[in-house]
């Protein structure tokens, strides 16, 4: 597990438990818009199989990105849902009845998405509007909960450290390279790698996640 999973985990216990519902999904949001996370109550395949296959065809979470509003399977697809891509590749495969996403906020910036899943006929009927307007003040907690966890910085090798601090400083590869007396090749795997740990896409975002770790 890493550190962004260690520290999701126990808020998303919390909200599952606070909630009632069946399973629960936690993910943070880079500046990127680039997701991390964890699930609960769902098999590590499922997991996999939504992070690969499922985030960039669901369509409930393209309505809540784009409208900043809770929504549901049930209130944007209805009987639509057992016929769209997401469930038919990937959601119908592990028995997941529906789900509930909502943003969270950190003051009016999005930085994450919770979601309160159904696994049985009688929870998937909780995920009408009556049933989003029942659920989202778990979503408040759990983004206060988010900003009460403290930093955890990630176990970098000296020398990933290194490059990460140097691209912070806004060097490119081969000015790295050069400072650290390697080839650009190897600046270009750490790279790689660091966009892997932070969960970034970006120089710019890799910064911001980097400098978050360090001391104040």
């Amino acid at each position: 597990m890493d550190n962004v999973q260690a520290l999701l985990e126990p808020v998303a216990e919390h909200a599952l438990r606070s909630a009632g519902m069946d399973c629960v999904g936690l993910y943070a949001l880079d500046d990127a818009g680039a997701m991390r996370g964890v699930i609960l109550g769902m098999p590590e395949a499922f997991v996999g199989a939504y992070e690969r296959q499922g985030i960039p065809i669901d369509p409930v979470l393209e309505t809540v990105r784009r409208t900043g509003s809770p929504s549901s399977t049930l209130v944007t697809l209805g009987p639509r849902w057992t016929s769209c891509h997401l469930y038919q590749r990937v959601s119908g495969r592990f028995g997941l009845a529906g789900f509930a996403t909502f943003p969270l906020y950190t003051e009016d910036r999005l930085t994450g998405m919770l979601y309160l899943g159904a696994l049985t006929d009688a929870t998937a009927r909780r995920l009408d509007y009556e049933g989003l307007a029942a659920m989202s003040p778990h979503a408040t907690r759990t983004a206060t909960r988010l900003l009460r966890q403290p930093r955890q910085a990630p176990q970098l090798s000296p020398r990933r450290a290194d490059v990460a601090r140097l691209a912070a400083e806004g060097l490119t590869n081969r000015q790295i390279a050069a400072r650290l007396g390697t080839g650009e090749a190897a600046v270009h795997k750490h790279m790689k790698a660091l966009h892997r740990h932070f969960g970034t896409h970006t120089r710019a975002a890799l910064a911001i996640a980097w400098r978050d770790t360090q001391p104040r």
